[in-house]
């Protein structure tokens, strides 16, 4: 059998006795053109008895999305940029958004990449970082065309919409909770440290403050961090749970005075606590393991690893609202002449990895 011919403007023009540009702008519904009633009448029902389908109108590029937040994460492996995801896909869904994850590992050239093709060929509702941006400038300058929200570490040289916490806060907190413990030398371990990653330098910055503020001294605290060539040799999918594991053992090795591990997060903390197990240290009396983020795994009972809170799925939430409050208020035309800045407060979940120091 051969194919049905397929109905055009032309079949029905012939049948209704009418131009086909009359058709078109009748099935159209096309703006200032007049026609008698019976003349629409007669054409609509010609193309109903012909079987006539209308061709489905293609969205251009930016019109399909321009209902897209796009999330720029350096990878997902670790549960706390998971947790943020979707806490804004959820959030993003109640306004009928969607989102994008655009996962960088860290390459300022993959980021770059994501940059162009925002800046220069779609049009999408927004970005949110999970992360500090390698180009500020860029996307500073970006940030005035287009809604852009920053989570992470407190930073005076973002010049547009931010959800922040300052480092130095939560591992205070944590140094502190050490302190009562009889804590008096501790190792913080992280991932490499870097100007661009404030965040790994400033927990060590409050932990050091923490320890001279109780008057214990300005030598408490041990860095110890991968360099950026030992790192880039791990595996994308276990960075900071590596980072955490091969540090401490060579830490166990090389033999240590400290009575307690900080992680720079919870990954981090991960791989120090299976580090102490796999050499047979009791946790926490033989040392005391300490995390930053509280992500889900953190409160298993098998790990029960003492962190600190910072209202994960909060953030993600907030980033969505400023995103459309935003985009509601170009669309009124309403000048925006403010910059949101928001700060969570910490607070310490104390669990089973930290006990009092052993004498």
């Amino acid at each position: 059998m051969g194919q049905k011919k397929k109905i055009t403007t032309k079949d029905i023009a012939k049948y209704a006795n009418v131009s086909q540009s009359a058709v078109s702008m009748i099935l159209n519904n096309k703006a200032d053109v007049s026609f008698s009633d019976s003349t629409r009448q007669r054409v609509l029902q010609v193309a109903k008895d012909l079987g006539y389908e209308k061709k489905k109108k293609k969205s251009t590029p930016s019109e399909s999305l321009s209902k897209v937040i796009v999330i720029m994460c350096p990878f997902l492996s670790n549960h706390y940029y998971t947790t943020l995801i979707h806490s804004i896909t959820e959030r993003a869904h109640d306004y009928g958004y969607v989102t994008f994850v655009a996962p960088t590992l860290r390459n300022p050239g993959t980021e770059q990449y994501y940059l162009d093709m925002l800046q220069h060929q779609v049009e999408v509702a927004g970005i949110v970082y999970l992360y500090p941006t390698s180009f500020l400038p860029e996307v500073n300058q970006m940030s005035k065309q287009l809604p852009i929200v920053n989570i992470g570490d407190k930073n005076d040289d973002i010049s547009f919409d931010s959800i922040h916490i300052s480092s130095v806060k939560p591992a205070y907190l944590v140094a502190e909770h050490l302190i009562s413990l009889g804590h008096r030398k501790i190792t913080y371990i992280s991932t490499p440290i870097s100007d661009v990653e404030r965040s790994r330098s400033k927990r060590y910055e409050g932990l050091v403050k923490a320890y001279r503020d109780h008057g214990i001294g300005d030598n408490c605290v041990t860095l110890r961090s991968l360099s950026p060539g030992e790192y880039n040799l791990l595996s994308p999918n276990m960075l900071e749970y590596s980072s955490g594991f091969n540090l401490t053992k060579q830490i166990l090795i090389e033999g240590t005075d400290s009575t307690a591990f900080v992680g720079y997060n919870d990954m981090v903390a991960f791989g120090i606590l299976d580090a102490l197990y796999e050499m047979k240290y009791k946790v926490p009396s033989d040392f005391s393991v300490c995390g930053f983020d509280n992500v889900p795994m953190a409160g298993m009972n098998r790990i029960s690893l003492t962190t600190v809170e910072h209202s994960i799925e909060a953030k993600g939430r907030e980033a969505v609202d400023i995103i459309v409050r935003i985009r509601d208020s170009k669309t009124k035309n309403e000048p925006r002449s403010f910059v949101t800045k928001l700060e969570f407060e910490p607070f310490i979940v104390k669990r089973k990895t930290t006990g009092k120091a052993r004498v």
